[in-house]
């Protein structure tokens, strides 16, 4: 018999149907924070895309250290 504990998180799939029927039931989702009980929140999609822009940015004051990486050829 397995621990319920130690089971993994089923993947969450955030679509536009899904913002709809938070929308339309915002009883359900009351103790939730204000942007998720209003339905703002980002789809699966919007997020990946977000995340893959902010991941790939290059931090103020790291510039020496981007600029010796390229020089070497070190890439990610």
């Amino acid at each position: 018999m397995s621990n319920i504990l130690e089971k993994d998180y089923p993947e969450l799939n955030i679509t536009e149907q899904t913002i709809e029927n938070i929308k339309k039931h915002p009883r359900l989702y009351r103790n939730s924070p204000t942007r998720i009980s209003m339905g703002k929140i980002y789809t699966t999609e919007e997020f990946q895309k977000r995340s893959d822009e902010i991941l790939t940015m290059r931090l103020p004051g790291n510039e020496k250290l981007v600029l010796k990486r390229e020089r070497s050829k070190w890439k990610r």
